[in-house]
């Protein structure tokens, strides 16, 4: 709190306290500044380490998971991660910036009750929203790292980290919101593939380990919406239980458990049936296929524009609908996953495909190659990167990076970076390369400056003998497939 604009105001206070006291200092972390901030403020200290020199700094009653998302999917995926691992109870989502946490509250309110916390918010309006938030008038808490500095708030139930924290100081402050007083909770953070190695050195520098996860399948949202139904049924009075129960005993009677059945899915928001969704935009509509070629019989790589090239030969509406491609991470496998229309997708699936090519609808992600730069500033700014108290008040932590913006604590959006990937993203999406018309291809990481054009020469490798220079449809060993 001291290094994000408090530290005058905390002088004032210690001032005018009497001289004969006994001052004690909290911090969940005890780097060398912490250090420093004791013998400052403190009178020969006595400290007290609950944590020691063991290498796990969160509490032991805190699931860590981890989840990969593109850029566009995170805002989709929160509802569903929120119904899933909080289960009703409360949840605080942390944001890197004002914006993202208006924008995010925003989007969430449409199927959860859910508030933004900022530096922009008055002092009042922000304890109208946290009493709001612990009397349960609302369940999910949207806070930047400043707002939620010194937060006490008990009973929460889940943590999201919507962007990666700046280090790891600052992620075990974020996630040990939860669990507190022995209870357990859950931490989520969500990362785009190109922060993987970063998730990585956050374990190591935070001594926690990660279960990476998948986001959660539409039987896993239904079931838990479904359950969060049935705890609500025992809040309702037996007096008005009394006024409906004919009407419940006529209906059973009529349609036996289908009614409670049809109940249970009007009250979880499921009046209709629930559609399929991708696993990498987590958009409706859409299923993921995969895409694996056995090595034998084909040489080279896969690239989206391959994967695309295959389809029009298997089946040329396939081609035409294909939405985001990504190539497999693992070197061993020759794959990619891509999106197509469910109902596409189902047609493709029933297509006959050339010898040593195998595609399935899957349900969970393998990992993917990363698609673009790290979009995130870990290791690069620490909760003291702040000038020097000497410097003008307007430039209180206001650190500015090469980029030409702030450290991302609590900062707004205005400038041309956006953090998060949203406005500098490198996604290896086919839907970004096929549909826009004046950009180059993206092949491999390289840029060619072959027109986007359904008449170009194929340069990719024949799916049935493997040799380059041709399509599968047009191979002269080609076999009816």
């Amino acid at each position: 709190m001291l290094s994000f604009g408090f530290e005058e105001d905390v002088e004032v206070i210690l001032e005018n306290l009497p001289s004969k006291r006994q001052s004690m200092l909290f911090s969940a972390t005890m780097p060398t500044w912490v250090k420093k901030l004791a013998r400052k403020y403190l009178d020969n200290p006595l400290q007290i380490d609950l944590v020691g020199d063991q290498e796990e700094k969160l509490a032991e009653g805190i699931k860590l998971y981890a989840l990969s998302a593109t850029a566009a999917s995170k805002r989709t995926i929160l509802s569903d991660l929120v119904t899933v691992y909080a289960k009703g109870g409360k949840t605080i989502i942390f944001t890197q910036t004002k914006r993202d946490a208006d924008e995010v509250s925003m989007a969430l309110t449409n199927t959860i009750a859910s508030e933004a916390l900022h530096g922009d918010i008055s002092q009042h309006q922000r304890e109208r929203t946290l009493n709001g938030f612990r009397q349960g008038k609302f369940t999910v808490l949207v806070a930047t790292d400043v707002a939620s500095r010194g937060l006490d708030i008990p009973n929460v139930d889940l943590i999201i980290h919507y962007e990666l924290p700046n280090d790891a100081e600052t992620f075990v402050h974020r996630s040990g919101r939860t669990g507190r007083a022995g209870k357990e909770g859950t931490a989520i953070l969500m990362f785009t593939s190109s922060q993987r190695r970063t998730v990585r050195s956050l374990e190591r520098d935070a001594g926690c380990k990660f279960e990476f996860v998948s986001p959660p399948a539409i039987e896993e949202v239904l079931e838990s919406s479904a359950e969060q139904v049935v705890a609500t049924l025992s809040g309702v009075h037996p007096e008005s239980v009394e006024f409906f129960t004919p009407t419940a005993q006529k209906l059973i009677e009529e349609q036996g458990t289908n009614a409670l059945a049809a109940a249970l899915a009007h009250l979880s928001g499921f009046s209709q049936p629930p559609s399929s969704r991708s696993l990498i935009s987590h958009e409706q509509g859409w299923a993921t296929l995969q895409l694996t070629r056995d090595p034998t019989y084909s040489r080279g790589f896969l690239s989206a524009r391959s994967v695309t090239g295959f389809l029009s030969d298997v089946y040329p509406a396939a081609a035409d609908e294909v939405g985001k491609i990504h190539v497999i991470a693992d070197e061993r496998v020759q794959g990619a996953v891509f999106d197509l229309p469910e109902e596409i997708a189902k047609e493709l699936l029933n297509k006959q495909i050339p010898p040593g090519n195998t595609i399935a609808k899957i349900t969970k992600l393998p990992a993917l190659q990363d698609d673009g730069p790290p979009g995130d500033f870990y290791g690069r700014f620490s909760s003291r990167d702040r000038p020097a108290r000497g410097g003008p008040r307007g430039q209180r932590g206001g650190f500015r990076s090469s980029r030409g913006r702030g450290s991302g604590r609590d900062s707004d959006d205005g400038g041309t970076y956006r953090r998060g990937g949203r406005s500098n993203s490198n996604e290896n999406s086919w839907s970004q390369m096929s549909r826009s018309s004046g950009d180059d291809w993206l092949i491999g990481g390289r840029r060619s400056s072959r027109p986007p054009s359904r008449d170009r020469s194929f340069g990719g490798s024949c799916f049935n003998c493997g040799r380059s220079g041709h399509r599968a449809s047009e191979c002269p060993n080609k076999k009816d497939f």
